[in-house]
């Protein structure tokens, strides 16, 4: 076992002895959970599910969403930030889904391995790597672990990712380090220490159950 996964793993295991192993979700639909984590993006959970039941009350069904257009979806969405940007993505993606044989159902990546589920997802405009991982853990139950921002800086200060490491390339990393089992609840618990302790601009190092041994620290 490599120090970097060893390291990885142990820290792991204690922010669980620490904060909890977190509660399973329960499972979206694939295109609900695609839609919400699209809303997600660049903004807090408070206003991207404000943004989400917005526009699922107005429109339950996706095709009516589609058929109303971008400006309409935009205006239901503003609250979530970038309404322009995330409608038209929005309002593309469900266009070529309707378009496709399989229409409005993406429930069919659960028959594909990870990566050309991966990869018929992020092949969607405005769909990264997160996003498509997103989609995959929670609503398909594939253990494919989505790197965020709390969890790219993270990896950087435990020294699991070089210091130049894009996002995109941290997610590929940290899915090489992670055993499956752990992929889920170690990806809530390292976004829980990026929130509550290990911050962006003033990390709570004093408080955090890593101050020990925490490579950040020099220690």
């Amino acid at each position: 076992m490599s120090s970097e996964k060893k390291i990885l793993i142990d820290f792991i295991e204690r922010l669980e002895a620490s904060y909890g192993r977190p509660n399973r979700q329960n499972r979206e639909d694939p295109l609900d959970e695609l839609i919400l984590t699209i809303l997600s993006q660049n903004t807090t959970d408070v206003n991207s599910l404000r943004a989400y039941h917005s526009l699922k009350e107005r429109f339950p069904v996706w095709e009516d969403a589609c058929e109303a257009g971008p400006e309409a979806i935009e205006e239901l969405i503003r609250v979530g930030g970038l309404a322009r940007t995330k409608s038209q993505n929005i309002h593309r993606i469900l266009g070529e889904l309707l378009r496709s044989e399989r229409g409005l159902d993406l429930g069919y990546l659960s028959d594909l391995d990870d990566d050309a589920a991966m990869l018929e997802l992020t092949s969607m405009k405005g769909v990264g790597s997160k996003t498509a991982a997103c989609v995959l853990i929670f609503s398909l139950d594939k253990m494919v672990f989505p790197v965020d921002t709390h969890i790219h800086r993270i990896a950087k200060r435990w020294g699991s990712v070089p210091q130049k490491a894009s996002r995109e390339g941290t997610q590929v990393i940290l899915n090489k380090l992670l055993p499956p089992d752990m992929r889920y609840h170690g990806h809530l618990l390292i976004i829980e220490h990026g929130r509550r302790t290990c911050k962006a601009r003033k990390p709570l190092c004093g408080s955090c159950p890593l101050e020990d041994s925490c490579p950040r620290l020099g220690l």
